[in-house]
């Protein structure tokens, strides 16, 4: 399937499931259609994610795996499911993440940055982090805020705009939307999808 052609894509699961979770990527255009399913059961640290074609799981589009089993700063890899080449790889900033605002290193297959993943929320970003981290109920009502991210490509000041992330919750469905019509610059569509699936499972990993 060319995904070239979806310029807004939407990644779907069901807010409240006890055993796993299942991701489905939508086009808002035709919401009835699956164009990548992922189903877990219990996602850890090292397990594979996997994004299929539809619900069959017999067509495999890309897997992203972990390198380390606990780190902050974890690395993902993201590989062709067909020849297992390494496409490209995500980098968390680890306590930047943490504790400011959400922020991923893109590199390519080589190991070089080209691009990052940031959350644009701001101050938004910082209050949901602290207020969580002491209070249940806050961590709860701010659950239901709406995340947002930036996808851009290059460095040194010279980067571009690649796509947005806007991250929804309500107390039945979450959707993680990516939308990348305003791209100023041509990437292979998988890399924006393995941003948005790999977002999505940690996501649903919280719980």
């Amino acid at each position: 399937m060319d995904y070239s052609q979806y310029k807004q894509l939407e990644f779907r699961r069901k807010f409240l499931k006890i055993f796993g979770a299942e991701i489905r990527m939508v086009s808002p255009a035709n919401e009835t259609q699956t164009l990548g399913i992922i189903k877990m059961k219990a996602w850890k640290l090292r397990e594979d994610v996997r994004l299929f074609a539809d619900e069959s799981l017999q067509h495999e589009i890309l897997r992203i795996g972990a390198r380390q089993i606990i780190d902050i700063g974890a690395t993902y890899d993201v590989f062709d499911s067909v020849t297992n080449q390494t496409l490209f790889s995500l980098k968390r900033q680890g306590l930047k993440s943490i504790f400011v605002r959400d922020h991923w290193y893109i590199m390519d297959a080589g190991g070089n940055q080209i691009g990052d993943v940031v959350e644009t929320s701001g101050v938004l970003a910082l209050v949901r982090r602290w207020l969580s981290l002491f209070s249940d109920i806050a961590g709860l009502v701010f659950a239901f805020v709406p995340e947002t991210y930036d996808i851009t490509f290059g460095t040194d000041g010279q980067q571009t705009i690649g796509g947005k992330i806007v991250h929804r919750k309500n107390p039945f469905i979450v959707k993680m939307g990516l939308d990348t019509s305003m791209a100023q610059v041509q990437v292979d569509p998988r890399l924006p999808i393995s941003i948005v699936s790999l977002l999505s499972v940690i996501d649903a990993a919280k719980g």
